[in-house]
């Protein structure tokens, strides 16, 4: 399986009408439409892309971060248009930025709401007596929290653990996976 990697470029505009078939699209758009496995307006959207569609159908709207077949790592929103004639679906779909896929990180390496709280403020730049304060707990146990969260990423550093969560030089195995 490809590992999945952040694209830097812009973000790509698609219109979905009510079923699910491609209307218009940007150039960027189409761009997207390729690393998903289609290629056209007037085509099916990708089954993601529906997926995404059909959860902002259901509420206000509707983000996914996914793994395109092409290896990178994409952010997809969409939001149901209203107005004269069947209701539309706006997608837009841009590269995942790292902050995007922290999150995925966390998940992946199974921390916990508070170890996900220390990593954060050690992002921030903070040292261990200040995330004790911040999370009003000791500095012992922030040191057990890091202790722990090195453990669970594989890391022996700050630095380290930054950019593992935050700057997606090596994602974990089992995103690449998924």
């Amino acid at each position: 399986m490809m590992a999945c990697d952040v694209l830097e470029d812009e973000a790509g505009v698609l219109l979905l009408a009510a079923d699910g078939s491609i209307v218009m699209s940007d150039a960027a758009g189409e761009r997207w439409l390729a690393q998903l496995g289609t290629g056209r307006s007037g085509a099916r959207a990708p089954q993601v892309l529906a997926a995404v569609a059909s959860r902002a159908r259901s509420a206000m709207g509707s983000v996914a971060r996914v793994c395109a077949p092409s290896g990178v790592w994409l952010v997809i929103r969409a939001s149901i248009l209203r107005g004269d004639g069947d209701a539309r679906t706006a997608l837009t779909i841009e590269p995942a930025r790292a902050d995007d896929l922290a999150p995925l990180i966390a998940d992946a390496h199974e921390l916990t709401e508070r170890e996900r709280a220390v990593t954060r403020l050690v992002a921030h730049g903070l040292g261990t007596g200040a995330i004790a304060e911040r999370l009003h707990i000791s500095p012992w146990t922030v040191q057990d929290h890091l202790k722990s969260i090195f453990e669970k990423l594989g890391v022996s550093t700050r630095g380290e653990l930054v950019a593992r969560v935050f700057l997606l030089t090596d994602p974990p195995r089992t995103l690449t996976d998924a």
